[in-house]
């Protein structure tokens, strides 16, 4: 056995040598290592049939265009998926109310995105409807969460679960023309009752005292608040005895009483009238309770506009709390969600938190609230910190949207002096509760 075996070697050795010969030095035959040749090209078709493409998620948002968001974006996007190969996102635009509609639809026909960046009014209104996915039940939930501030993380909670995690956030404090307020020798006031003392001062034939572009709980809420009342119970259960309460009443009737004297205007409740944003850049709005985009605009505005929070009433200055959360929905597999949750952890990093700080986005990330970059992008972050400590959001509920128009419209009748204040909250309390039984 031994001879044949060293006969077979020797043929193989002689084999190779002509090989070699024949070959110009480069032989033909497999190494040790080689597979044959047929097995070699198929593992390489195989691997390339096979080879993992990038998984796709779509990202439905409405981040402002006109701001130069959607250029950031852009970049962060380009950025998460050069350190994410395996992973595209596919972004899309909408408009607040198709945004809105969309995902309603999407409900019905099973289309909706892998993550959404909306409203926080959207987390009650969508998790109604059955088809969020519960964030806080991801490992690493909390670990993300813990860099976010409190306050706007808890727009995406119901009951004891989180069915989002915030996006950007925002609340507003007083902004005043400088001029306006220095020519008239009057300080910036420090309370409610001096600021609506304030609004009636500067009002003249030229220039009204105060505006306010909605009548919804965006903007009356935060006096509401202030004063120690509300809107409606802490379980969202009934609006009577509520935002038909003492404290509502007597908050709408001195806004009426300011309208009456022309010291209080706005879009929404003189049809003529002109914007919020015109008005200040005419020179005819001296105070404002507004978010960050008032700053930008003022600036662009070339007014001196000066900003401190919320003067506060008897029961503090407490504002309201606005922003955008991160979805994710029931309906992506295991492999879009992991995807897409990879996504929204890198948008709410410091990185891309500054980034957006940059095109008007306040940070929810706590680092992000103290960078330097943030800071010179918006110089007024830490006064907007200040008040996010103690603002409050809306109502949590399904109806929510409902129910604030119901509130806007009432309110907008009761200071235009079309129906008596008491007389139009409570038919803004009896149609809320009507809606409430509805279900």
């Amino acid at each position: 056995m031994k001879i044949l075996t060293r006969f077979l070697a020797a043929l193989l050795l002689l084999a190779l040598l002509l090989s070699i010969a024949g070959c110009g030095g480069q032989s033909s035959l497999p190494s040790a290592t080689d597979k044959p040749p047929t097995e070699t090209a198929g593992k390489k078709d195989e691997n390339k049939d096979s080879s993992k493409k990038p998984v796709e998620i779509e990202f439905w948002h409405n981040y402002d265009a006109g701001a130069g968001q959607i250029d950031v974006l852009n970049e962060l996007i380009a950025e998460f998926e050069k350190e994410n190969p395996d992973i595209k996102v596919n972004h899309l635009y909408l408009e607040w109310s198709a945004l809105r509609n969309n995902v309603f639809t999407g409900a019905s026909t099973g289309e909706l995105p892998d993550v959404l960046r909306g409203d926080i009014g959207f987390v009650p209104q969508f998790q109604s409807l059955d088809i969020l996915y519960e964030m806080s039940s991801l490992p690493d939930y909390k670990d993300v969460a813990a860099q976010i501030m409190e306050a706007p993380n808890s727009t995406a909670k119901m009951g004891d679960k989180f069915y989002g995690i915030a996006s950007n956030t925002n609340t507003k404090i007083l902004f005043y023309n400088k001029k306006m307020l220095a020519d008239a020798g009057l300080s910036v006031p420090k309370t409610l009752d001096e600021m609506w003392e304030c609004a009636e001062k500067l009002s003249n034939s030229k220039t009204i005292g105060f505006v306010e572009a909605w009548t919804g709980v965006w903007n009356i809420g935060q006096y509401i608040w202030s004063y120690g009342g509300d809107v409606m119970a802490p379980d969202n259960s009934t609006a009577t005895g509520y935002i038909n309460g003492p404290v509502s009443v007597a908050v709408v009737q001195k806004l009426a009483d300011l309208y009456k004297k022309k010291a209080l205007s706005g879009p929404t409740l003189d049809p003529g009238a002109l914007g919020d944003t015109d008005g200040w850049a005419a020179g005819v709005y001296a105070m404002e309770i507004d978010g960050p985009w008032r700053y930008t605009m003022a600036q662009a505005a070339n007014i001196d506009i000066g900003a401190v929070q919320m003067p506060p009433g008897p029961a503090g200055s407490i504002g309201v709390l606005g922003g955008e959360d991160f979805m994710l929905f029931k309906t992506s597999d295991d492999e879009h969600r992991e995807a897409a949750w990879k996504f929204i952890k890198f948008m709410v990093g410091k990185k891309a938190q500054v980034a957006m700080a940059k095109v008007g986005q306040m940070p929810v990330n706590k680092e992000a609230m103290s960078d330097p970059e943030a800071l010179e992008a918006m110089p007024l972050l830490p006064i907007f910190e200040e008040a996010l400590k103690t603002a409050r959001s809306r109502p949590v509920t399904p109806k929510w949207s409902d129910i604030e128009n119901i509130i806007a419209t009432k309110v907008a009748e009761a200071i235009t002096g079309q129906k008596d204040v008491q007389k139009a909250l409570d038919e803004a309390a009896a149609e809320i509760d009507s809606l409430l039984a509805s279900d």
